[in-house]
C-alpha cells in the first residue's frame, strides 16, 4: 500500500471528522496532515490491516493528535495566567504607591467617593446608602472627580 492511496481513500472522511473536533478548516487540515504524517512512518503496519481497522486508526491517531495539542494549550495558558499572577505580585506595591500618590493629590470631597467606588468595588447605590446622600449626587460626584482626574493628566482612570 502507498501513502497517496491512503490520502485518496481517507483524506475526505478524516478532514470532515477533524472539523467536528476543531470547527476550524485550517485547523482540521492541519490535523489531517499530521495524521497522514504519523501514518508514514506506520505504513508497514498499515497495509496489513483490512479497510475498517485502517480508518480506525487513522481516527484515533487524528483524535489523540487533537487531545495532545488540547493539552499543550492548557499548559500554556496555565503558565501565562501563573506569569500574569507573579508580575501583579510583584508590582502590586508599585501600584500601591501610584495610586496613595494620586489620591493625595485628589481634592477631600471626592476622595471617599472615589475610593468606595473604585477601591472597594461599590456601586453608587451602596455609597449613596453609607454616606446617607442620594444615589444621583454620588454618581455626580464621581464625574467630577473623574473629570478633575482627566484635567489634571492622570488619565488611566
Amino acid at each position: 500500500m502507498k501513502l497517496s492511496e491512503l490520502y485518496e481513500g481517507f483524506e475526505a472522511k478524516l478532514h470532515r471528522y477533524a472539523m467536528r473536533l476543531v470547527r476550524d478548516s485550517h485547523e482540521a487540515e492541519d490535523l489531517v496532515q499530521k495524521t497522514f504524517l504519523r501514518a508514514m512512518g506506520h505504513i508497514g503496519l498499515l497495509s496489513q490491516l483490512n479497510l475498517h481497522q485502517r480508518n480506525a486508526w487513522l481516527r484515533q491517531t487524528l483524535k489523540n493528535l487533537f487531545l495532545d495539542e488540547q493539552r499543550t494549550r492548557q499548559r500554556e495558558q496555565f503558565a501565562v495566567e501563573q506569569l500574569i499572577w507573579q508580575a501583579q505580585i510583584a508590582y502590586q506595591p508599585v501600584l500601591d504607591v501610584v495610586c496613595q500618590d494620586i489620591f493625595n493629590h485628589i481634592p477631600e470631597r471626592y476622595r471617599d467617593v472615589l475610593h468606595k467606588r473604585y477601591v472597594l468595588g461599590m456601586n453608587s447605590e451602596e455609597i449613596a446608602c453609607e454616606m446617607e446622600v442620594p444615589a444621583a449626587t454620588v454618581r455626580s460626584r464621581l464625574h467630577v472627580a473623574l473629570k478633575w482626574l482627566r484635567a489634571n493628566k492622570f488619565r488611566f482612570l
